[in-house]
């Protein structure tokens, strides 16, 4: 059980929030001022518990990662994660309860809601969790709320940034996703742009090991880094480049002709093996430390700055200004143009900031050029902090603030499943001229479906 004066520190901003009428549940099963939310995440390889307070306070974190057990096969092992999220999701429920608290929080009276992620994710990892999730929700007679693991990185900056409202534009970037996405509402989602291959964290965890980086670590010549992602290994080789490594390694920005806000980082990661092939080849021995340094700066610098292109398009788009590249027409964005208005545009309300979000929203780098970019849309960016940016049970309890709060609980629990493909748009409108031939967006279409149908039985 939880002391008010231990939050003595907060009054100011409890005073404000009392007042915000979108932290007070609005359902009729919780009649006391504050309601706490549980949150289970096992979508990949970390158990993590959260356990937020409806007003924002996080009352417990723990999260128990898998570094040591996929080491040796140099990437996450799909049943060697499940069975860890069975050995360990006790534990971490123990811990976030205790963390703060001498004695404990008890789930029976402090624990009012019990959220958990049921997708997108690995399949048996997803299920550890919801089995788990389930049996708390009967024993002590919770309500539980099923969420989207994308959601819940799309939320979490509402936690930490009381003054955000909708609607407002997401750049979620992670190991598994890229895409753009307006957030007009909870579970209110349009979808302007996605990766056409490898997610950004997908590419940057392959650069690092083209790089030869080992799994969850890396060396910048003055340095040991351990249980880090590719991604955070290839942003510290960079602060090591030389002043022209992007002149000495040049990269072509992918898909910079397109008409269209998705993404696409594969050729990009080509280009990189190609290049380390070479130098490989004309030194016979392994690269040098210049080089890999010099390499990871200039192919961060690209994928960046594809990252950039891609959301002012989007931008662009959203205000009704041109994202026309030269003279090259969109044919699709010219024939919304002449119907706006209609069903399959946008509202045009004014969006009320740039939100960055998954775990390459880390990087310090792409932090300052995305600040920048905001600036000439009149834009506030919004990151989560540093620790909320990677997968978090935090960001899964928010999300179940923000969901019980709608009314948007799960009724029966037998029928609840969990999915491991799931876009947070589940109806996408194509509001551009595709890259993909019309049979690859017909299989795409039909993916979420098809997902939906194999699982529900």
């Amino acid at each position: 059980m939880y002391k008010r004066c231990l939050y003595s520190l907060l009054e100011n901003r409890l005073g404000y929030l009392n007042n915000n009428k979108r932290f007070i549940s609005n359902t009729t099963n919780i009649k006391k001022e504050y309601f706490n939310v549980l949150g289970i995440e096992t979508s990949c390889d970390d158990t993590s518990i959260g356990i937020v307070r409806s007003d924002g306070t996080i009352l417990g974190e723990s999260k128990l990662s898998q570094w040591d057990i996929h080491k040796e096969h140099r990437g996450i092992v799909p049943n060697l994660a499940s069975e860890q999220h069975r050995l360990n999701i006790d534990k971490s429920i123990d811990l976030a309860l205790h963390e703060k608290f001498k004695d404990g929080l008890s789930i029976q009276d402090d624990i009012d809601v019990i959220a958990v992620t049921t997708g997108p994710g690995l399949a048996f990892s997803l299920q550890v969790g919801l089995e788990k999730a389930k049996e708390l929700s009967r024993q002590y007679n919770k309500e539980l709320c099923s969420v989207n693991h994308l959601e819940g990185h799309c939320l979490v900056v509402r936690m930490e940034n009381i003054e955000l409202e909708f609607p407002f534009l997401t750049l979620l970037i992670s190991g598994g996703h890229s895409q753009i996405l307006v957030c007009r509402g909870v579970s209110d989602y349009q979808c302007l742009g996605n990766t056409l291959d490898d997610s950004i964290g997908e590419a940057l965890d392959k650069a690092a090991r083209i790089l030869d980086c080992e799994f969850g670590s890396v060396y910048d010549g003055h340095q040991h880094y351990y249980n880090i992602h590719g991604g955070e290994a290839i942003e510290i080789l960079a602060r090591r480049a030389s002043p022209d490594a992007n002149e000495r390694f040049k990269f072509s920005i992918p898909m910079k002709e397109s008409k269209n806000c998705d993404f696409s980082f594969s050729g990009l990661k080509s280009s990189l093996k190609r290049y380390v092939d070479q130098l490989k080849s004309q030194s016979g021995s392994e690269l040098s430390l210049q080089d890999r340094c010099d390499l990871a700066s200039s192919f961060q610098n690209t994928a960046f700055s594809h990252l950039e292109n891609k959301l002012k398009k989007s931008l662009n788009w959203y205000y009704g200004k041109s994202t026309m590249d030269g003279k090259k027409k969109n044919k699709k964005l010219s024939q919304q143009q002449e119907i706006a208005g209609t069903e399959t545009m946008p509202k045009r309300e004014k969006l009320n900031g740039l939100v960055v979000s998954g775990g390459v929203s880390k990087n310090q780098y792409l932090r300052e050029r995305l600040e920048t970019l905001s600036k000439e849309f009149d834009l506030k960016c919004y990151f989560p902090s540093p620790k909320l940016c990677t997968d978090n049970g935090t960001m899964i309890a928010w999300a179940g603030v923000e969901m019980y709060n709608k009314g948007m609980v799960t009724k029966d629990l037998d029928k609840l499943f969990y999915i491991p493909y799931w876009p947070l748009d589940k109806n996408p409108v194509n509001l551009f001229d595709s890259n993909l031939k019309e049979k690859d967006q017909k299989i795409r279409s039909n993916w979420f479906n098809d997902i939906k149908n194999k699982y529900q039985k």
